[in-house]
């Protein structure tokens, strides 16, 4: 039977019509957006995560279900509280990235401590394909473009009222905020920030998201659940709130009815321990090599101190910055530290250190690379500067020593082509803080550290490269310092107060934390350096901020403790 349609009726599909009437080829990229969007469209619920495809990486398969988890059981709305080093940050980016996916992630913001900014938008990109923008003081947010990029803003920076009332007045899709013990407190700048932020998920990422009393963790589980937990009276009388949990070695009682909080948790909670998803890192075996300095080179480096500590104390806030480069490169090479102590005017010293031959760390770092190389290893070798790894690509040509130099003015296609090299035939990669930063080297378990940041952060930086998970060797590092300079003294306190190189990638910046939210390990040692008469006094200083380190790694390791003892593992559970 046919069927006459009024043309009325077909007024709505006008456009169409035309378009297929004029015989226009089809365009195949937007034929498969639209056929993806459909796809989306079609299936509103979270039983496939539809962003795996796009992903640049194989997440593990726990956190795949952490994921799934939050989605599917807790709204958008969780506490990743996985142990150190398993990856809550893969976790919340491929939320983020699902949530996006289906458009309902157009505005989303990430607020982190100012350490970890860069961190999160090289993962961003890297790994997930992202568009990420890092907000500053005084910036615009973007225009009303349907999805914004990412935003990323540091706790410090967003806590400014300018800014922070600007970040008020936005209607948010999903809220991440990293390292949140720091905003457990109510009435604190921070906990008050993120709860001014209006949004439909928020994501609070803590592997110890109990510090010292059990109202942290009430106060975290009710920003990401209001009520929950009940109210805070309902709460202390269930569970006794202000009393510290704990084993012995947190030295509190254990909350009451233990069983059914640790029920309660688990659904605004995810937390894995190492042993529980069989993941262990391979060990860290560290040797520090002291050298002694020729005495040309240590009559140098006490005068280049002692004019930095003189000029330092009335020094302009830029003048400081100059001042610390310089004292930073004296602990490297005096080859290198020459054409920056011409900028700085002091021109007799710098004709001294551009006539002294390769510094005495040269010739140990030679024997360490025979050494290491004749066992068959590849060896990653930093220094914090571009100076200095001009001098060491010169002195391993001199050396017949095969190596490939890698720095941050390279191009993309440049830096790719030194990796491929140093994963192919080249078994030295030289290089600066460049390669600390996004690049995952696991094919190398060995590295020199020709200096030595003095920003722990950044050593850790570079142990991540080759001590993460996929590494399948224990992990060789050999620090060189020479003996009497700051970098000897500051790893001292690193090795001694911290156990720096046992520590698992991540648990130090929980350490630093503990110290102060605006503590700068950097800064406190070059202000200890500065204010010191003498030697003996720089030491005394150094020595009393190795007891604040002392202190906040206790901290941390009792804030895991009482974790432990509240959050059940998935064994536990069942």
């Amino acid at each position: 039977m046919h069927i006459q349609v009024p043309l009325a009726d077909l007024t709505p599909y006008g456009a169409m019509l035309e378009r297929l009437n004029s015989g226009l080829a089809v365009d195949t990229l937007v034929s498969s957006l639209v056929e993806e969007a459909v796809a989306v469209w079609s299936r509103p619920g979270f039983d496939t995560l539809m962003c795996l495809p796009r992903l640049r990486f194989e997440p593990f398969e726990y956190q795949l279900r952490a994921a799934e988890n939050v989605l599917r059981q807790m709204h958008g709305r969780a506490i990743l509280a996985d142990e150190v080093g398993l990856g809550k940050t893969i976790e919340a980016a491929i939320i983020l990235s699902e949530l996006r996916l289906r458009g309902m992630a157009s505005r989303s913001i990430i607020v982190v401590p100012a350490g970890l900014v860069e961190q999160w938008q090289e993962e961003l990109d890297r790994k997930f394909a992202l568009p990420s923008m890092v907000l500053r003081s005084g910036d615009p947010l973007p225009d009303e473009a349907d999805e914004w990029p990412v935003m990323l803003v540091s706790l410090p920076t967003a806590r400014r009222p300018s800014l922070r009332d600007l970040l008020a007045s936005v209607r948010w899709d999903l809220v991440i905020v990293d390292e949140a013990h720091r905003v457990k407190q109510p009435r604190s700048a921070s906990a008050r920030l993120v709860r001014s932020l209006p949004t439909r998920s928020l994501l609070l990422l803590t592997a110890t998201p109990v510090e010292n009393r059990l109202d942290d963790i009430f106060q975290l589980a009710s920003l990401v659940k209001p009520g929950h937990l009940g109210s805070a009276k309902e709460f202390r009388t269930r569970h006794g709130g202000s009393r510290t949990p704990g084993s012995q070695t947190s030295g509190g009682e254990l909350p009451r009815d233990l069983a059914g909080l640790r029920r309660e948790l688990r659904k605004v909670m995810v937390r894995h321990r190492r042993s529980e998803v069989a993941l262990m890192l391979p060990r860290r075996l560290a040797e520090t090599l002291r050298v002694s300095p020729s005495r040309d080179e240590k009559t140098l480096y006490e005068a280049v101190s002692e004019r930095v500590r003189i000029e330092g104390r009335e020094a302009t806030p830029s003048r400081l910055l100059a001042l610390r480069a310089v004292q930073r490169l004296a602990g490297s090479s005096p080859r290198a530290l020459a054409p920056t102590l011409d900028k700085v005017g002091w021109h007799d010293l710098a004709a001294v250190a551009g006539a002294l031959p390769a510094p005495s760390k040269a010739n140990a770092l030679m024997e360490c690379l025979r050494r290491y190389l004749s066992e068959g290893n590849k060896v990653i070798v930093f220094t914090a500067f571009q100076e200095t790894l001009a001098d060491l690509v010169e002195l391993c040509a001199a050396r017949e020593l095969s190596a490939v130099a890698y720095h941050g003015r390279l191009s993309r296609r440049e830096k790719e082509a030194a990796i491929a090299a140093f994963r192919g035939d080249i078994p030295v990669l030289l290089t600066t803080e460049a390669a600390g930063e996004g690049r995952n080297l696991q094919f190398c378990h060995v590295m020199v550290n020709f200096d030595l940041p003095w920003n722990p952060m950044q050593i850790e930086q570079r142990l991540g490269r080759i001590h993460r998970i996929g590494q399948d060797h224990n992990v060789f590092v050999t620090n060189l310092v020479a003996t009497g300079t700051i970098e000897d003294r500051i790893l001292s306190v690193l090795e001694a107060k911290l156990n720096l190189f046992e520590l698992v990638v991540g648990e130090l910046d929980m350490v630093l934390g503990r110290v102060s939210d605006e503590f700068d390990f950097e800064t406190s040692v070059f202000s200890a350096h500065v204010d010191s008469v003498d030697s003996e006094e720089l030491d005394a200083r150094l020595a009393k901020l190795g007891e604040e380190l002392t202190r906040a790694r206790t901290d941390y390791l009792n804030s895991r403790a009482r974790t432990d003892t509240l959050v059940a593992t998935s064994e536990e559970i069942e």
